[in-house]
């Protein structure tokens, strides 16, 4: 026979294996959620960028948002972007086009992730006017959620 204290300790072990599988299953959909939400920002970046917007594209960022180039020169904040992606849209990647397929997506807590981007860029020229042959390479996000929006932290581009 069953003891009432084992059937006590059944039926604890019982509630808190249903619980945990409930809490890991909506923390599975709201990742879910906020994966797709991730994805919609890199799109929305995307779209900004090759509209040659300078001030859409730099509101994708944090106000106190960094941006390092494949060079290696930094922006930080919305004015010094929008001031970079203004200089870039009106000059050698006036006729540029991207495209920027996310690679992964690793949340570091709820409100923060890392994003690998896999990113191609036609059009580009050089900054006295030559053609560049496509460009390509890997950008990494640090993204965190401010009023539901996923916005970039910290940006850092590489070419390959």
């Amino acid at each position: 026979m069953i003891s009432n204290r084992m059937k006590t300790a059944l039926a604890i072990f019982l509630f808190l294996a249903f619980a945990s599988v409930g809490a890991w299953a909506q923390m599975g959909s709201s990742m879910d959620a906020d994966s797709a939400a991730i994805k919609q920002s890199v799109a929305a970046w995307s779209a900004a960028w090759n509209s040659h917007d300078a001030h859409a594209t730099a509101m994708k960022y944090t106000e106190d948002g960094d941006f390092t180039n494949t060079t290696g020169i930094p922006s930080h904040g919305w004015k010094a972007l929008e001031d970079h992606y203004n200089e870039i849209f009106t000059t050698f990647l006036k006729d540029a086009h991207r495209t920027d397929s996310v690679r992964s997506i690793r949340f570091l807590n709820a409100d923060t992730a890392s994003v690998d981007i896999d990113w191609q860029m036609t059009g580009a020229k050089t900054r006295d006017g030559k053609d560049v042959p496509i460009r390509k390479g890997l950008l990494t996000w640090i993204v965190t959620k401010h009023n539901g929006e996923w916005m970039i932290a910290i940006y850092h581009e590489t070419a390959f």
